[in-house]
């Protein structure tokens, strides 16, 4: 054995464990999820600046405006 742990026996040995300690590492858990939750993040639009601005490299923009005005007839 390369001597890592799996979560198989990290859960049998919880499993020996009382009520109480059961209870105090799921609060551990928890926070450390808390912790690590970037979805909380707040982002700046300025962030997308220039965010796709690949696909449009090869279009011919004036032409395009060109296509989709006449599609509005």
């Amino acid at each position: 054995m390369d001597g890592t742990i799996n979560i198989n026996q990290i859960v049998n040995e919880i499993e020996k464990l009382d009520y109480n300690d059961k209870i105090n590492i799921m609060s551990r858990i928890v926070n450390l999820l808390r912790r690590e939750d970037k979805s909380n993040q707040v982002y700046s639009i300025t962030r997308l600046k220039g965010l796709g601005k690949n696909v449009w490299q090869k279009t011919d923009i004036a032409a395009y405006i060109a296509i989709e005005r006449e599609s509005w007839d």
